[in-house]
């Protein structure tokens, strides 16, 4: 089998130096259409295409009702997007090559680019019947196009054939838990790959995939150790460090999460990002000057980086400096003006520095723009009743239930207020089951202030988990 291999790589080097001395001579020499064929598929695999075309138009010119020929020619038409062009050859040919598998996979091909769904499926199955010792190479070439095309809910059904009867085809496992990525079907993705990896326990794109699909569904540590995985076969792997520090940050690993980053730091060109999630990690650690140290390196190579702006004021504030942690979020929000976080945080540097009124100014930029903050409303409302003694509950209540009449926190806001300043529990009690309806959520925020209603029947009957 080697030697009849090696035979007919030599065949169509052989061919393909024909061909080029006879373009360099520029004197026509015959080939038989299957040397065409050999060549052609040579230079299309180079991604030779104009070497390719040339010779498919000598074969045709040397054999002009050879059809296989011209099912190379409508697929060289189709992937140039010369659709009708394809398929009026393809329509012609097929009566002929009633039994050629190609013909009906290259018209599916086209269907597909034409959007064509229903037919393209129609011609695909119709390759999967007429498929015989090839049939596993064809389903996967079904498969892999119709994932190309984000066909994804009939590619699996290909890949689901594909896989139980050629369970050992790791590129088709591979298709498939891209596949089932795609439609939202994530743990059995996960299971694709894993049987991936019974086949081949050192797969370096396994182990990585696997891992962002544990990140997406929460499973941060299943995510690091599969990145782990992917580290001890490739240490080199930068975006595994990168994707492992993620991961730990977001399980609160952060002194794990800051090894993982510098190590992709070490490897990699492209860190800037890194260096905002590893000035991220030092501010959950409570070392506020290295955190700014990395968030100016950000402001160093991005300017314009608001987050990282915003990053030196927040932990400017956590120093207790104020004044300058202020200028710095003055930067982020010149930067992005419609970030909440920017305002939230620029209303606690103004309320720190004793300017209130500037404060609340602030704090309602930030509820404009993200009204689900709960806790600024809280925070909002105690400012106004502190600043104004003669500020009216129920007129600032229905201005706000008026203008953000669908939203949770102002049901909740609501509650407080009905029930701690106004004495109005029936008000309360009706507010509290809109809340409770809208998002369930932001309850912790209201128990926080007034958790005394945990305690009363009426109230209670309504909370969850009580």
């Amino acid at each position: 089998m080697q030697d009849f291999l090696h035979a007919n790589h030599d065949d169509v080097v052989e061919a393909v130096k024909r061909f080029e001395r006879m373009i360099s001579k520029d004197k026509e020499v015959f080939f038989d259409v299957h040397q065409v064929e050999n060549i052609f598929d040579f230079y299309l695999e180079k991604s030779l295409l104009k070497q390719a075309e040339q010779i498919l138009q000598i074969g045709l010119r040397q054999h002009p009702q050879s059809t296989s020929l011209l099912v190379k020619k409508a697929g060289f038409l189709a992937d140039s997007n010369q659709l009708d062009d394809a398929l009026g050859i393809l329509l012609k040919v097929a009566p002929i090559e009633n039994t050629n598998p190609e013909v009906f996979i290259t018209l599916g091909w086209v269907m597909l680019q034409k959007d064509e769904i229903h037919s393209a499926v129609r011609y695909f199955n119709r390759a999967v019947d007429l498929a015989f010792d090839d049939e596993e190479d064809i389903l996967l070439e079904i498969a892999y196009n119709l994932n190309q095309s984000e066909v994804y809910i009939e590619a699996v059904k290909f890949l689901e054939i594909l896989s139980n009867k050629y369970p050992n085809n790791t590129n088709a496992l591979f298709e498939f838990a891209f596949a089932l990525e795609k439609i939202g079907e994530r743990q059995r993705s996960i299971n694709i790959y894993e049987r991936v990896l019974e086949l081949d326990p050192f797969s370096e794109n396994a182990w990585y995939n696997v891992g962002i699909l544990y990140n997406k569904e929460d499973r941060f540590i299943e995510a690091s150790q599969a990145y782990d995985f992917t580290i001890a076969i490739n240490p080199y792997h930068t975006e595994a460090y990168f994707n492992k520090g993620n991961s730990l940050a977001h399980k609160g690993c952060f002194a794990e999460a800051l090894e993982a980053y510098i190590y992709h730091v070490s490897l990699s060109r492209d860190v800037v990002l890194t260096y905002q999630y590893i000035a991220d990690c030092w501010e959950q650690l409570g070392n506020f000057d290295m955190a700014i140290r990395f968030y100016k390196l950000v402001t160093k190579e991005l300017p314009e980086s608001g987050d990282a702006w915003y990053g030196i004021g927040t932990a400017l504030m956590e120093k207790e400096d104020f004044k300058n942690g202020l200028q710095a979020i003055d930067q982020a929000i010149s930067i992005n003006p419609m970030n909440a976080d920017y305002w939230f945080a620029h209303a606690r540097g103004l309320f720190e520095l004793d300017q209130a009124d500037d404060a609340t100014r602030s704090l309602e930029n930030g509820l404009n723009i993200d009204p689900e903050e709960l806790s600024g409303w809280i925070e909002l409302l105690k400012l106004k009743m502190g600043l104004d003694k003669s500020f009216v509950l129920q007129e600032f209540l229905k201005e706000l239930q008026e203008q953000y009449s669908d939203v949770a926190a102002i049901h909740y806001l609501s509650v407080i207020i009905n029930y701690k300043y106004l004495n109005d529990n029936i008000s309360a009690f009706s507010e509290l089951k809109k809340a409770l309806n809208t998002d369930s959520s932001l309850l912790s925020y209201l128990l926080d202030e007034i958790p005394e209603i945990q305690k009363i029947p009426e109230f209670k009957s309504i909370l969850p988990n009580t």
